[in-house]
């Protein structure tokens, strides 16, 4: 038995040695080519962000939007529908090095999950816009409900990303070894963007004033926090996998 059984734990433990994220850079990649489709399709073709006075307007304003410039809008959301799901690489990598490295299988798990949870409102906005511009020419109330809901789906996608960034802020704290995975600045900044982002699950209580859609702490705060916190933790995750090929 003991002949037998030496061999077995001998390739378990060069399979763990030799895990090195071979070829992760390309989820970089992949999530660098979304932040392109979004910015090019929902600032520049559509353009839908930002959505100045939008939360009070009315629906005959809200319609004459959607029938202005209708193509555009229709190709904008197309190309911010098309590259959506290429953060989904990145999402996997965290939770396969949070999982892996660092050990925390459960952590890693729910972090995977949050991400595709929060592609899916993602989705949910695009098809509600979609659809709002796909017949511009409709009841202007109903134009301006599909509006409403897409911006809903728009920020309560927070929801998910701050699930996220609980659990990568955990793992980063619970990961005590002398040579981390990854800084200890980058828990906290997990954490400040997880209070900078909670107020956008209120935006469907308020229609004008800081907590909107459209306002400060409805709008602004929490997307400046969701898009830095995206561009941060793919630095995080360039350097924690350069750091785990050579480990």
């Amino acid at each position: 038995m003991e002949y037998v059984q030496a061999p077995i734990l001998m390739s378990q433990e060069v399979i763990t040695k030799t895990y090195r994220y071979e070829n992760a850079e390309y989820a970089i990649y992949s999530t660098a080519f979304m932040v392109f489709c979004t910015v090019l399709g929902l600032f520049i073709v559509a353009p839908m962000f930002p959505p100045f006075g939008q939360a009070s307007a009315s629906a005959e304003t809200i319609s004459a939007f959607y029938q202005e410039g209708n193509l555009s809008k229709k190709i904008g959301l197309c190309i911010m529908m098309f590259g959506t799901p290429f953060i989904i690489p990145l999402f996997a990598l965290i939770g396969e090095i949070i999982r892996r490295s660092m050990n925390m299988p459960i952590l890693g798990s729910v972090q995977y999950g949050s991400g595709l949870f929060g592609i899916l409102f993602t989705f949910m906005m695009t098809v509600s816009w979609g659809t709002a511009a796909f017949r511009p020419e409709r009841t202007p109330d109903v134009t301006q409900a599909l509006h409403d809901m897409g911006w809903l789906f728009a920020t309560w996608v927070a929801s998910a990303t701050l699930l996220q960034a609980v659990c990568i802020c955990i793992a980063v704290f619970k990961d005590i070894r002398e040579v981390p995975v990854f800084p200890r600045w980058f828990g906290y900044y997990c954490a400040w963007m997880i209070v900078l982002a909670f107020p956008a699950c209120l935006i469907n209580i308020f229609h004008t004033g800081p907590f909107a859609y459209d306002g400060l702490l409805g709008f602004w705060l929490p997307y400046v926090a969701l898009f830095s916190w995206f561009g941060v933790s793919m630095v995080c995750v360039w350097h924690a996998v350069k750091k785990l090929k050579v480990a």
